[in-house]
């Protein structure tokens, strides 16, 4: 066998169990989530208010399953509104915000087990890899965190734009105008996009 092929098998092994983990890591994630979310309902919401609103926070959806999910939003938009306008000051519950620490934590050992020298990488250069290679699991993981707890208040925003209520144009103008704000972009489109879908 030639070195070639023993490094793409390598690579493909390594690339399978870097999946895995991460597959593993989601699964948890998410069960954690799902088990919390059905333990506890957010305050003030039905259980099927609940579920849809965990649904769309985690969302990753397009087409017809995004069109389906915003019509049971709608349903219940009002108690919907409320938890959005929370979820976007609050974010995660502290359930969730662990969860996501645990994978990335996973993440980053599997990336750490990773042997860059194996492979001839292109595209990037030496400098970059050597930064990324530095990343410390503290900063890693804490940004990997910060990602996941913006991404989770950024569909609140975008849920807030789609059931709407009293407000709640001027909560997405007030985020959308703070430049600082991480949740910005996501209230500028979020506005821009109110009423077409």
């Amino acid at each position: 066998m030639t070195r070639a092929k023993r490094g793409a098998q390598t690579l493909s092994g390594a690339t399978r169990l870097l999946r895995q983990a991460v597959q593993w890591t989601a699964a948890v994630a998410i069960a954690l989530a799902c088990s919390t979310a059905s333990a506890q309902p957010r305050s003030g919401l039905s259980p099927e208010a609940d579920a849809i609103f965990n649904r769309w926070v985690a969302t990753t959806c397009t087409g017809d399953e995004e069109r389906k999910l915003i019509e049971e939003m709608r349903r219940y938009a009002a108690p919907l509104a409320a938890a959005f306008r929370r979820a976007i000051v609050a974010g995660p519950p502290p359930e969730q915000l662990r969860a996501a620490r645990v994978a990335a934590e996973v993440r980053f050992a599997a990336r750490e087990k990773f042997s860059y020298q194996d492979y001839r990488i292109e595209g990037v250069s030496d400098k970059d890899l050597a930064a990324f290679r530095r990343v410390s699991r503290e900063s890693y993981v804490d940004d990997q965190v910060r990602r996941f707890a913006t991404g989770y208040r950024s569909n609140a925003v975008a849920g807030l734009a789609i059931v709407g209520g009293p407000g709640a144009r001027d909560v997405l103008k007030r985020i959308a105008s703070n430049a600082d704000d991480p949740l910005a972009l996501a209230a500028r489109e979020a506005l821009r996009t109110t009423g077409q879908r």
